[in-house]
């Protein structure tokens, strides 16, 4: 009796890899509920414009011209994302060791910039004040006494060994967020094959494990005549530095550009956000303007930092 039943209930053959389309009900909704993780306040514009923010099973490019503060951009992501996001979060720091990275993460922590501490006593007594120690258990520690996120630290070995560390960093560590800053300092020396290779390795692990990958990425220099990127000239994702398998492997491209030699200071520490790919819903354009405060190294909407301030918002 148990064998007619399972004949008869037995669905139609369909080979290994391939859904049948009356199989889709179920994915598709799968996908719709997915969560979606929100980046900070300061990027209030991209979460909207891509529907609540960044899924798991994503690689996102962020893209800057040199010295424009990606790395504060991206560490106030991942700040963000320790503490608000349920997944933990793995970083490939390639310019800064792990002492100065936490550093880096503590001084945004606490709102003081640990490093404007002139005499290095002085910063040694800082940061053993009672105040500060607590501070550091809540940003380094979970409740239940687990780390909050994890960090790469060494990464002088091949390419190969690298990508062993971050499958560790998925696998061991649980981690479903992870960040290469930049990813340009991974593939430098590769070919534009390698290059592609180590993308069809990324997109292969988010694929299998569900994880998400948010690389940082150069830019290469403005053309002789034009003006520059440090000046605020406009870049797109065909400026990433290294292979164009970078951007066109991505789900979202976000680029950013300041002019950081401007006179006017609000207009030096504003940074204009574009997004120039979202494969998700397909909005792109203008993505908001966030404004950096040196004094406290924290990133602002730059509309409610100047109400904030009392200032008149110029858009």
């Amino acid at each position: 009796k148990a064998f007619i039943n399972d004949y008869f209930r037995a669905k139609a053959y369909v080979p290994a890899g391939i859904v049948g389309s009356g199989e889709l009900a179920k994915k598709v909704r799968e996908e719709a509920g997915a969560e979606r993780i929100e980046f900070p306040p300061f990027m209030a514009k991209v979460n909207v414009m891509t529907g609540g923010g960044l899924g798991l099973g994503k690689i996102c490019n962020i893209g800057a011209g040199s010295g424009l503060g990606k790395t504060v951009f991206v560490d106030t992501i991942i700040y963000h994302l320790i503490f608000n996001s349920p997944y933990r979060v793995g970083v490939v720091s390639m310019e800064l060791n792990a002492g100065q990275y936490g550093l880096s993460m503590l001084s945004r922590h606490i709102g003081v910039k640990i490093s404007n501490i002139a005499d290095r006593n002085e910063r040694i007594a800082f940061l053993d004040t009672p105040e500060v120690v607590k501070a550091e258990n809540d940003l380094y520690f979970r409740e239940d006494g687990t780390h909050r996120w994890h960090l790469v630290d060494d990464r002088d070995g091949s390419i190969e060994a690298l990508q062993g560390v971050v499958e560790q960093l998925i696998v061991s560590c649980e981690c479903k967020l992870i960040v290469l800053d930049p990813i340009q300092d991974i593939l430098d020396g590769l070919t534009n094959e390698e290059q592609s290779l180590f993308l069809k390795w990324q997109k292969g692990m988010v694929k299998s494990h569900n994880v998400s990958f948010i690389n940082i990425n150069h830019v290469r220099k403005s053309g002789s005549g034009g003006k520059q990127n440090s000046n605020g000239a406009m870049i797109s994702e065909e400026d990433f530095a290294g292979s164009s398998t970078i951007f066109k492997s991505a789900a979202l491209n976000i680029l950013l550009v300041r002019d950081k030699m401007a006179e006017d200071e609000t207009v030096r520490n504003t940074t204009d956000i574009f997004i120039s790919k979202n494969r998700d819903n397909g909005t792109t354009g203008p993505a908001g303007q966030c404004y950096y405060d040196n004094n406290t190294h924290q990133l602002h909407d730059l509309y409610e930092w100047q109400s904030k301030q009392g200032q008149v918002f110029t858009g």
